[in-house]
């Protein structure tokens, strides 16, 4: 009756794995690859004037510009906060100027006109915020 018993428990321990190896594992869900995590994500590489000192942000690194800076694109910028563009024209950075490291000049207003246009997209015709879900 032992000799019976242990028979029929290896035989179900047998097929219970037989059983497991035939099943399909279930299909993996894809997944979208993370980004890495930045530090300053608010904090746009360029030139900025600020407090009447050209900063220089790199990397989320910013520090003072202490000599001429020369951008790929051509454009040329001083530590005084004087612009030499491409064509050799000049501008003066005021403070809250922005310029790209492409060499895209936005000044503090066109910044401001950017902000009050985007709030006013986000306003209903009366003036009220937009609430999302609707």
């Amino acid at each position: 009756m032992k000799f019976f018993s242990t028979l029929l428990t290896l035989g179900l321990l047998t097929l219970g794995v037989a059983a497991q190896a035939q099943t399909r594992p279930a299909p993996r869900k894809a997944v979208a690859p993370q980004r890495p995590v930045m530090r300053n994500a608010g904090v746009k590489d360029g030139f900025m004037m600020t407090d009447g000192k050209v900063m220089h942000t790199e990397n989320g690194h910013t520090m003072p510009v202490t000599a001429l800076a020369t951008l790929p694109s051509g454009v040329k910028v001083q530590p005084d906060g004087v612009v030499i563009m491409a064509d050799g024209t000049t501008a003066q950075l005021q403070n809250g100027d922005y310029m790209s490291p492409s060499g895209r000049l936005m000044t503090a207003r066109m910044k401001a006109e950017q902000d009050s246009l985007a709030k006013a997209a986000k306003m209903d015709p009366k003036g009220k915020n937009k609430k999302k879900g609707r």
